[in-house]
């Protein structure tokens, strides 16, 4: 039997941060100490309020930008982060996984203690309506 459910918000936005931000760790988890890479992109999902378990969905995500270098470089590739997947929402960019219809930013760029040693971290939350992959 094949369930058919909407996506994780992480299986559309992950491949494209991926592509559009090269050399840059990008995941939903940070690895172990010894694996760790920065810079780090981490999507997480906080929460949301599905509408229509078939249709539409709205997740909220915990966006986090790492880096090793300083604050204003850290604040640069969240804002780049920030772009790709308000491009996505605008461009409706379909992924296999689905794809974003809405956008609002519910907390925006904010310095938080890096919980790593010797980096430096910004956060923001992000609220997406995800929708399954259009039908053909």
């Amino acid at each position: 039997m094949v369930i058919k459910r909407l996506p994780r918000v992480q299986e559309i936005i992950l491949p494209v941060l991926r592509e559009q931000l090269p050399g840059v760790k990008c995941g939903s988890w940070v690895e172990a100490v010894d694996l760790r890479q920065f810079p780090l992109i981490n999507v997480r999902r906080l929460g949301g309020l599905d509408k229509d378990l078939d249709f539409l969905g709205r997740a909220t995500i915990e966006l986090t930008a790492y880096t090793t270098v300083g604050l204003v470089e850290t604040e640069d590739l969240f804002l780049d982060a920030r772009q790709v997947i308000w491009n996505m929402v605008r461009d409706q960019t379909v992924t296999p996984a689905g794809y974003l219809h809405s956008f609002r930013e519910t907390m925006g760029q904010t310095q938080f203690d890096s919980p790593y040693d010797d980096t430096w971290r910004i956060q923001g939350l992000i609220q997406l309506g995800v929708r399954p992959p259009r039908q053909t």
